[in-house]
């Protein structure tokens, strides 16, 4: 199994966003991406503490499902709420994560984090972001005149100390030889979209070319930190 990693600083003065890319046993392997919360305090802080929670817990963790995930997210969850109390300081990230044993990947999301999974060419998995337009689409009242793209940047669900708005959502996925998976951070997927990666998987380049022009793109659109995991090679 391979990965490939970019973290971009966009315009920003800093790179908040925090990546992890580890094996965790034999068989298993942990990818997470955690993105700042805009307007927010101490994004950098808050990214590390959650990837530290997330990576302890499930580097000593002897199963991976659901309520284990619920559970490490509820644990870094406090671990911000009682930094902010210390430090009366607002702290908020979301999350991107993969967990990889042999040919099945559990992915699980709080927040706009992007995860994809492309077979044979195709993308077959897109995880649905937790913002305000996804929650608007989804009530009765919509209304589909409303342009509701306008509220794409609106996270309804992060990991700033409350359980009750990070409750994650969960995919397990089957993996099959020549499978691509990808987290990528909102700097990114407001960059390039599914569709283009799927376009720039199939032009029949390698990962590496892949990679160089998701970079060159960055170099010249970026405005924000912008984050991405490549994952493949499931033999």
């Amino acid at each position: 199994m391979k990965s490939k990693v970019i973290s971009h600083i966009g315009k920003r003065e800093t790179n908040q966003d925090r990546i992890l890319a580890k094996k965790i046993d034999t068989d298993s392997y942990l990818y997470l991406v955690a993105d700042v919360m805009g307007g927010y305090d101490n994004g950098d802080i808050a990214a590390e503490m959650v990837i530290d929670s997330l990576t302890t817990f499930l580097s000593n963790s002897s199963e991976f499902n659901e309520n284990v995930i619920q559970k490490v997210i509820n644990k870094a969850n406090l671990s911000l709420r009682q930094y902010q109390e210390q430090h009366q300081s607002k702290l908020g990230s979301t999350l991107g994560g993969i967990l990889i044993s042999g040919k099945t990947a559990k992915t699980f999301w709080v927040g706009d984090v992007k995860i994809l999974h492309y077979s044979n060419g195709k993308l077959c998995f897109e995880s649905k972001a937790h913002n305000l337009s996804n929650e608007l689409s989804e009530t009765e009242n919509s209304n589909d005149s409303i342009n509701l793209s306008k509220y794409n940047h609106i996270v309804t669900r992060s990991i700033q100390g409350d359980v009750k708005k990070s409750v994650p959502s969960y995919q397990k996925l089957n993996l099959n030889k020549g499978d691509k998976l990808f987290i990528y951070s909102d700097g990114l997927h407001n960059i390039i979209d599914p569709q283009t990666l799927q376009f720039l998987l199939n032009k029949g380049d390698s990962t590496d070319s892949l990679i160089a022009t998701i970079n060159q793109r960055l170099q010249k659109e970026a405005s924000d930190n912008a984050s991405l995991i490549l994952v493949e090679d499931f033999d």
